[in-house]
């Protein structure tokens, strides 16, 4: 181990023992009890009960259940939870492309209610639900397949390949020579494996007893996250993933061999695992840290996120640190919060006392019950066979022998007193309710709504007790669920080429501008008060929608189609249905409409036949115009060869005619022509 990571471990293990025991007593510890009410354990006590009820409330399991389905069917009939909105109109763009690849992450990529539900349990168990994301590109061996006859030629390739991690070249066969149009080629069999990389974009629950925090941790009012010291989560991973991952092979050697856990709530966990908790041979613990501090010579405080092993009270090593954005990718949910911390109240924490006490109180009918049904029997031994009473084959009208003509059997009958105990837990159960928000009573309809006077009383019951789940889920988006979206952007942000190979497969994915993405563009939530009453909503939009309607009949200059298309939007997500597109299609997206034409004259056919007379009056003349021009040209060039002919006629004819006269001629020139000394003509 090197002196900057003895320096890192030194300054870092303390505030990180201190994080991990507060974690555990206040995370652990009652997620432990609050699984046990929610798993309907027998209370502390129940194994020294003999003939007595050992039954337990369902009160918290009820409510949980009820209001986890309540939550999930808020946020997942959402488009958008949340969405990102740019501070200009030059940000459109790219807020709407990070909107569309966040939502392919985060519910095509990765199944949206499987994330939810662990996610907001834990949350309602607790008061503290965690999730956290983590953005790796895996590699992924296929089946050996054997190439035959491959040439020298194409094994220099194929080496090539495998130093640039395409392929793994498991067996190199012998070299044989065989005939080729050149001449001999040498050729061997190969035995390879394709090597396929896969980005892999996760999103993950960290079970509560996992997520290490530091005291004084609570709400980033900004992003929605967690502001703290320290965060990070543990968790187990074999030394040959750590090896894969590229850590230092001597410090993974060195890590001692996970074992399970002994806090309660693991052992809690475990009871429907026959004892087991899945700690693999090779599995060792990882502790991923992500805090704010200074390292080596740097004068200035930065954020880094420390990957450590082993145990921590017994020479933890330090297998990475490396610098990372100020964006920890831990997103947290609590239903019940108080202010100015990260940990509130859940399900298990407002009705435990109830449930405890609903409990017994249940037990106590159950027992009078049982006395009343099943009363002493007082027998006259003398009279009546025990032994035929003792029989426990005995069924109705079965026979017992006596001498006695009443049968030597009497009854003492304990009068039934739980009668006067079920207003008192009825009652009990419907003030529960309110605590919560939800429960049978406040999402069904009560007998009692139908002999009151207004027609609309349980829709007002209704729409009053889900005011608390409304509140709960806005809350959620407004921080857990906003800070989930600002960690998927961070985390794509870091690795842009990686991001780019993720998200090829949107429509139109090369234009998506990834290195201008940022996760601190603004958001805002979709997630509003009123959502709880399917019926309430869609009167309203309906009445939206006409009054949209009749501004656009009378002209007003108040809405618009992108204004109706955005209500039957909202409409078809109330109804349930995810994919609106089905149903409408977006103004925007289509192309602009034609310029208007000018108003249509009366007379315009009539005008229109006379300028096609005209037209087809035009092309005629100018035809017959052409063809007599035609015709005098033809008529011109056949005179002008008659004309050459004659001449040329006429010209034979002269030179006939006077050829042998002109010949005579000019041999008596030449006679009488006057010559030198040597005979020649003078010139």
């Amino acid at each position: 181990m090197t002196t900057e990571d003895e320096a890192i471990l030194n300054s870092i293990t303390p505030q990180l023992k201190q994080a991990v025991t507060f974690s555990n007593s206040n995370i652990a510890n009652k997620q432990e009890q609050a699984l046990k009410h929610y798993k309907r354990e027998p209370l502390p006590g129940d194994d020294k009960l003999k003939g007595k009820s050992r039954w337990v409330s369902s009160k918290v399991q009820q409510h949980v259940d009820w209001l986890s389905g309540q939550l999930i069917r808020i946020l997942d009939s959402a488009e958008n939870v949340v969405e990102f909105c740019g501070v200009d109109p030059s940000d459109d763009a790219i807020a709407k492309q990070q909107n569309l690849v966040v939502n392919w992450i985060m519910k095509t990529k990765n199944s949206h209610v499987a994330y939810l539900q662990p996610w907001i349990q834990n949350g309602l168990l607790t008061g503290l639900g965690i999730l956290t994301a983590e953005f790796e590109v895996e590699t992924e061996e296929s089946l050996p397949r054997l190439l035959k006859g491959v040439p020298n030629e194409q094994l220099v390739t194929l080496n090539a390949q495998e130093e640039q991690g395409l392929i793994v070249i498991e067996e190199v066969g012998k070299a044989q020579t065989i005939p080729g149009p050149m001449g001999p080629v040498e050729v061997r069999d190969l035995k390879i494996r394709t090597i396929k990389r896969i980005p892999k974009f996760q999103i993950l629950s960290v079970a509560p007893e996992d997520f290490i925090v530091s005291k004084d941790a609570k709400f980033d009012l900004e992003s929605g996250g967690i502001a703290s010291r320290i965060q990070g989560h543990r968790k187990l991973v074999s030394r040959s993933d750590l090896r894969d991952i590229g850590f230092d092979r001597e410090k993974i050697d060195a890590l001692p061999a996970a074992s399970d856990k002994t806090d309660g709530i693991a052992l809690e966990r475990s009871k429907d695992l026959a004892g087991e908790q899945g700690v693999g041979p090779d599995d060792v613990t990882v502790y991923t840290i992500y805090t704010k501090m200074k390292i080596g010579k740097d004068s200035k405080a930065r954020h880094w996120r420390l990957t450590i092993g082993g145990d921590l009270e017994n020479r933890p090593v330090l297998l990475d640190h490396t610098e990372v954005s100020k964006i920890a990718p831990y997103a947290a949910f609590c239903p019940f919060p108080i202010a100015d911390t990260l940990f509130g109240l859940g399900i298990a924490d407002r009705l435990a006392d109830d449930h405890i006490l609903l409990t017994r109180m249940y037990r106590g009918v159950l027992d009078s019950l049982s006395q009343s049904v099943n009363p002493i029997k007082v027998v006259n031994p003398d009279t009546t066979n025990i032994e035929d009473l003792l029989n426990t084959n005995n069924f109705a009208g079965a026979i017992v022998r006596s001498t006695d003509p009443s049968g030597g059997i009497s009854y003492n009958k304990a009068p039934f007193a739980g009668a006067d105990a079920m207003p008192v837990i009825d009652q009990m159960s419907r003030e529960l309710e309110y605590s919560t928000g939800t429960g049978p009573n406040m999402v069904g309809v009560n007998a009692d709504d139908f002999s009151r006077v207004s027609a609309t009383s349980a829709n007002l019951r209704s729409n009053a007790s889900q005011l608390l789940v409304e509140s709960i889920s806005r809350f959620f988006a407004d921080t857990g669920y906003r800070a989930l979206v600002k960690i998927v952007v961070d985390l794509l942000i870091q690795k842009p080429d990686e991001a780019a190979e993720l998200v090829s497969r949107l429509t139109n994915a090369q234009a998506i501008p990834l290195d201008s993405f940022s996760a601190d563009m603004d958001l805002t939530t979709s997630v509003a008060f009123g959502v709880m009453s399917r019926d309430q909503s869609t009167a309203q939009l309906s009445n939206l929608l006409a009054q949209q309607m009749n501004a656009i009949t009378n002209g007003l200059p108040v809405a618009n189609a992108q204004n109706v298309y955005e209500t039957l939007n909202k409409m078809a997500e109330t109804a349930g249905f995810k994919n609106t597109g089905l149903f409408f299609t977006d103004p925007s997206t289509l192309p602009p409409p034609p310029p208007p034409q000018p108003p249509v004259d009366p007379n315009a056919g009539l005008i229109e036949v006379e300028k096609l007379k005209a037209q087809l009056k035009a092309q005629s003349d100018q035809a017959d115009q052409q063809f007599q021009m035609s015709k005098l040209a033809l008529e011109l060039d056949l005179k002008r060869d008659q004309m050459a002919q004659d001449f040329e006629l006429k010209r034979a004819e002269i030179e006939a005619k006077y050829a042998a006269q002109v010949q005579v001629e000019r041999l008596k020139l030449e006679q009488s022509a006057q010559r030198d000394q040597f005979g020649n003509i003078a010139v």
